[in-house]
């Protein structure tokens, strides 16, 4: 029996194709009549009468009554039999669901909405008021079936005529007329469904652990009311990009950097977590010499942890004398799901933005430089993606590096003689779905130093004869 902790060990955002469509079409709603016309209508419908009979129940003149069936037999509501007596034509019978009942007419009307459906269950993701406004950035793309794809205007049209009544519950069709009394409006035809854009569903997942250590399974997606197709999807996604067990490259690598304590939480069967939390709560937090981490730096708990000591720094350096601009280099490691998660991008953008002293005289600090991995010089697929990625002003702090630092699993946040962030990405695919991340946070100068000239010799090393490891600028590649 697993315990009650639950661990989170990684946080990956994946991004479901949607498209969203305009939809024409019409729908019925039911509604009363005027008093004279109803109560003649229920009168003749419990029984045929004489217009005299009419008019003296209804309190009306002869004249008055004469003009009321007038009108209705004018309207085909009304007929008279050979008795002089009045009666219900087919079409008024209709207007009736029970004896001495209230009669109602349906109304056709018509009108438009537009609506999202993603492609895996053609749940209704968004609506004219409510668009998902995201971009393709910072996650694990999910591919939508070829021929769902190329049904996609008919499958949305059946979803929309399947789901209408729970659709209106949810408020994501535009107002609509409603009957009187409980006259809920009911789906007539869809005129027609026009394909508008296409756009992302950005599902955020945490994967954690609880406290033996076991992967625990995910729950179902609060924004889908169908999430079974979406989980087949991302496990296959998954499957396709976690990559190969890693342990033994995942301990040289905690040795290479002269971490005296992560080496310790890690086995072949995943992570201590009993360790891990005696570990924590042995370490004093207020000493920044080796703060544990687990999960992404650019997670929130651990870029608070983050922050507080780089404030630290940051207000020491303020006060010092500085020999030119420091450089903070962040390292993404050559893992396929690094970087698949849109806190990302914010966690970047607050070092850009926060590098200067606040006032009238201001002082910069550090130079933010975020380091990317390629394949080669000439891997166009990766090069398009941190562009796209890293769109904007900030792509001008963003370098390129040949993969391969610590066979790829190592991510470091490094201000030289300040701080560091080092987190392993430990890939144990028969255990874990995504990969465990793990590290620390460390203000310790003999490890900094340690792993400041590890990482200055990989990226300013020869890959060859003539090519550095550092490519330069993404924006020159």
């Amino acid at each position: 029996m697993t315990g009650q902790l639950q661990l989170t060990y990684n946080e990956i955002d994946f991004l479901i194709p949607s498209y969203r469509f305009n939809i024409r079409f019409s729908y019925t709603t039911k509604r009363g009549l005027p008093f004279i016309r109803e109560f003649v209508l229920r009168l003749v419908h419990v029984s045929p009468m004489k217009p005299e009979e009419i008019a003296e129940y209804l309190g009306l003149t002869q004249r008055e009554a004469k003009e009321a069936l007038k009108d209705l037999v004018g309207r085909g509501e009304l007929s008279y039999n050979d008795l002089g007596q009045v009666l219900l034509t087919n079409k008024a019978n209709q207007y009736f669901t029970e004896l001495g009942g209230a009669p109602r007419i349906t109304d056709v009307i018509s009108t438009g909405t537009i609506l999202g459906f993603e492609m895996t269950a053609f749940n209704c993701v968004s609506s004219f008021h409510k668009p998902l406004n995201d971009k393709w950035v910072c996650g694990l793309n999910i591919d939508a079936k070829s021929e769902v794809l190329s049904d996609r205007n008919k499958l949305a049209k059946k979803a929309f005529q399947q789901q209408f009544d729970h659709l209106l519950e949810r408020e994501l069709i535009n107002k609509l007329k409603e009957g009187e009394d409980s006259g809920r409006p009911g789906i007539y035809k869809i005129d027609s469904i026009r394909e508008i854009k296409q756009e992302p569903l950005r599902i955020k997942l945490s994967f954690a652990m609880d406290d033996n250590g076991f992967a625990i399974e995910r729950d179902d997606f609060d924004i889908l009311e169908d999430s079974a197709n979406a989980h087949e999807a991302i496990t296959e996604a998954l499957h396709n990009n976690t990559g190969q067990n890693n342990y033994k490259e995942t301990v040289l690598a905690i040795e290479h950097l002269g971490d005296p304590y992560t080496g310790a939480l890690i086995n072949e069967r995943g992570l201590n977590v009993s360790k891990l939390i005696e570990f924590s709560e042995s370490n004093d937090q207020e000493n920044s010499n080796f703060i544990p981490i687990i999960g992404p730096i650019y997670s929130q708990k651990n870029w608070i942890k983050f922050t507080e000591q780089f404030e630290q720094v940051k207000e020491k350096l303020s006060r010092e004398h500085q020999d030119g601009i420091k450089q903070l280099k962040w390292l993404g490691p050559s893992v396929e799901l690094w970087g698949k998660n849109n806190r990302l991008i914010n966690c970047f953008d607050s070092l850009l933005s926060n590098r200067k002293t606040k006032g009238k005289h201001t002082k910069t600090l550090y130079a933010p430089t975020l380091y990317v991995p390629l394949a080669s010089m000439s891997d166009r697929y990766n090069k398009h993606r941190w562009k796209n990625d890293f769109s904007g002003q900030r792509l001008k702090s963003v370098k390129a590096y040949l993969e391969g630092f610590c066979d790829g699993s190592v991510e470091v946040l490094l201000l030289e003689s300040g701080i560091v962030a080092v987190t392993y990405y430990l890939t144990l695919p028969d255990i874990y779905p995504a990969p465990v991340a793990i590290g620390f946070i460390s203000t310790d100068n003999a490890l900094i130093e340690r792993i400041s000239h590890s990482l200055n010799d990989y990226l300013t090393g020869f890959y060859d004869s003539e090519n550095r490891r550092d490519f330069g600028s993404i924006t020159d590649l």
